[in-house]
């Protein structure tokens, strides 16, 4: 039977990078056996410096014949355990789920119905909308970190979308726990882009890539739960000046994979990006964060003679 579900429904990876967080990932793997669509394989990188989770896998899941788990001999770092659980995954389609994140139950099934009837292929990321927790698990209240692009199920442009992202500036496709995407279509390394291994924006690196091939679709019915806990370090302003770097970066590659090819569209993406240089300069002058300083000083007036010199 298991020969026959191979053969007339596409597998798809989901992957697990994991680091010292047994309890948010064993609700994380809960929430991939919970899936309704039938053809998973579960990967799981552990990159912990304990043996916590290892316990946990070989005490209770060992069993389960769709779970393939990889303890790393040496701390990887999230790039390079993602990386490797890519390189490992068989399936044609593949969904990362955070250790600290979770899905819902018919998430896959929901988001492969699209791949399942794209004859033509023409569709290469699959997103949704997506519901914020706390610590506990508990719902928060929707806002700026989780705002829909569209208020109905869409198929649209990639290169559409990809030009939204890029004048806001702002990740509308969501974390890698979000998004469903072929594996094939994916040339580059995960998290890079234009030959740059990306420092914070990882994800959006990729998304971008995605989105210049083909087609996207956007489910706008909560699919996965992105938690918001203590732990995490996207707040502080070591992350903020890589999250800055990053955009730069990202629109100055832009043209190179078919955005923002309207001089009009390519400001609009230049402003939003000043913007945030703007609003991170006093954080930095506030804290005689001088490397920093001089960092933001340098991405403004590089961009800004873009605005003065157009080409």
């Amino acid at each position: 039977m298991k020969g026959v579900i191979e053969q007339t429904i596409p597998l798809v990876s989901v992957l697990i990078p994991t680091y010292n967080r047994p309890d948010y990932f064993e609700e994380a793997l809960k929430s991939v056996l919970k899936q309704t669509y039938p053809n998973i394989e579960i990967l799981i990188g552990d990159d912990s410096t304990d043996d916590r989770t290892e316990t946990l896998i070989r005490t209770k899941y060992m069993n389960y014949s769709n779970i393939s788990y990889i303890q790393n001999p040496s701390t990887l770092g999230q790039f390079e355990n993602s990386i490797n659980l890519i390189n490992k995954a068989n399936g044609t389609f593949i969904n990362f789920l955070m250790d600290d994140d979770l899905f819902f139950s018919k998430k896959i099934e929901k988001m492969m119905h699209y791949f399942l009837n794209d004859s033509n292929k023409e569709i290469v990321l699959i997103t949704s909308f997506r519901k914020l927790i706390d610590e506990e698990g508990n719902y928060l209240p929707d806002g700026e970190i989780n705002k829909k692009l569209y208020d109905s199920d869409v198929i649209v442009s990639g290169k559409e979308v990809g030009n939204q992202i890029l004048m806001d500036t702002y990740n509308y496709i969501g974390e890698p726990t979000t998004a469903l995407f072929r594996k094939d279509a994916l040339k580059e390394p995960f998290g890079t882009l234009a030959n740059r291994r990306y420092i914070c924006s990882v994800d959006l690196a990729s998304w971008m890539e995605l989105l210049s091939k083909g087609k996207m679709v956007y489910l706008s019915e909560p699919l996965s739960c992105f938690r918001l806990h203590p732990t995490q370090k996207f707040r502080d302003f070591t992350m903020l000046a890589n999250g800055i770097e990053d955009l730069v970066y990202l629109v100055s590659s832009a043209k190179e994979y078919g955005f923002l090819e309207t001089t009009e569209n390519e400001e609009k993406a230049i402003r939003s990006v000043l913007k945030w240089i703007s609003a991170a300069i006093p954080h930095y002058e506030v804290n005689n964060s001088i490397k920093y300083m001089e960092i933001m000083l340098q991405y403004q007036q590089t961009l800004q003679s873009k605005l003065d010199n157009p080409e």
